[in-house]
Order: structure tokens, then sequence, then C-alpha cells
């Protein structure tokens, strides 16, 4: 069965309607959708197809071309939907500043209790969550909030970041800036720039440390439950 044929087939059991009864509500023939998914008509025209798209509210090329019963519905602004894929699910581990800090010194595997998850695929292998602390990131995120880490990863300009300051197991979140090179020793330095201007700047000519990793992903809560 063509994917076209099949995906027309579980609309019409997902909608609890029939061929009668989509030709009733559509103008579609009911031959037609008999021909369609018994396969006699392989490639229907285009015009068609649209009629079916348009009723069944998804486009032309997910009809013919996805297996629409592996996607879930979510909803979207107000009476709207929208038709989202199904993601593969990976569970990685959740660490605190400590834990975050050890891991980034020794190089070990992340060791957890709690873990949690992403959905998708082109993440990290070693990527893993942090639960942010203190406030020195307000307004922009929030004790508690968790972020995503790739340790493997290299920095930009304007990214956040997870750093770890010299002689301390425990780890800093910055949003990390380049200077470019000090005038008196000519050495490239940069440094962990806080949100919230009741905390200083970490400039590495003065206090050294080692990037981490990168943040990729936020999960913020909206409300305290």
């Amino acid at each position: 069965m063509s994917y076209l044929a099949q995906n027309i087939q579980y609309l019409l059991d997902k909608n609890n309607i029939n061929a009668h009864q989509l030709q009733e509500k559509s103008n579609i023939a009911q031959s037609t959708t008999f021909r369609i998914i018994n396969g006699d008509t392989k490639s229907p025209s285009s015009t068609t197809v649209q009629k079916y798209a348009r009723y069944f509210g998804v486009e032309e090329s997910d009809l013919r071309f996805k297996d629409l019963s592996d996607s879930i519905k979510t909803q979207d602004d107000g009476d709207n939907f929208k038709v989202v894929e199904k993601k593969p699910v990976r569970y990685v581990p959740l660490l605190n500043f400590v834990q975050a800090g050890e891991f980034c010194e020794y190089h070990d595997d992340a060791i957890s209790d709690e873990f949690r998850p992403i959905f998708g695929e082109g993440y990290g292998e070693n990527v893993y969550w942090v639960a942010l602390e203190g406030d020195s990131m307000e307004p922009d995120f929030k004790s508690g909030e968790l972020v995503l880490i790739d340790p493997d990863m290299q920095p930009n300009p304007a990214d956040y970041v997870i750093a770890l300051r010299k002689g301390e197991k425990k780890v800093t979140f910055k949003k990390w800036r380049p200077r470019g090179f000090d005038e008196k020793t000519g050495k490239e330095y940069s440094q962990l720039i806080p949100s919230n201007e009741n905390y200083p700047i970490i400039d590495s000519r003065f206090v050294p440390f080692t990037i981490c990793g990168v943040a990729v992903e936020r999960k913020q809560m909206l409300r305290t439950i």
C-alpha cells in the first residue's frame, strides 16, 4: 500500500468517518477514495490529492510521501493544529554544579542519579543537563533552570558556557566574550559575563578558567507548580 493510500485510510479511521461520509462533507467521490485505498489508482492528480489535504488539514507532500500514522497532533495558537513528527528520545545525566565541575576537571563519564530527556537527533555524545544555581544570570536565566551542555563544542562569541575556575571543582555559568590579545603579555584572554550587574565580570588574565562546555538548549519553567 502506498503512503497516500495508507494515509487516507488512517485519516478516515482517525476521524471516525468512512468514504461515503467523506464524500458528503468534502465532495470527494466515494469511488475515488476506494480506488486510491485499493491501489487501483496509484497516481491521482494533484487536484484530487489537494482536496484530501485541505479537508484533513495536512500538506499534500506529507499525504503523498510521509507516514502520518507515525505523527502526533499538538495544539498551536487558537483552534489550529499542526502535525509534529515524533522524535527519538534519549535520556542524559542531570548534574549539579559540583558534579559538572568534577566532570570538567577529570573528564570522567558524567555520573548522576537523575536523568532527563532530550528529543531528536544531532546532539553530541556527551551532552548533559545542568541545574543552574544562584541569581548571577538573572533576568536571562533563573536559579533551578535546566541548561543542556555540550562539553565537546567550542564556544563562539556570546555563547553561554560552563567554565571551571582554576583551583575549584565548582563551575560557573556565564556568557563568554573573547577579548583578543593583552597588550602587555601578548596572550589571548577572554571574559565571563554575568547578566546580573551586581556580579563582577570574570577576566581570564586575573582569574584563570577553563571552558567546560557550551549551552545548546534550555528547559525553562514558566510557573511554579
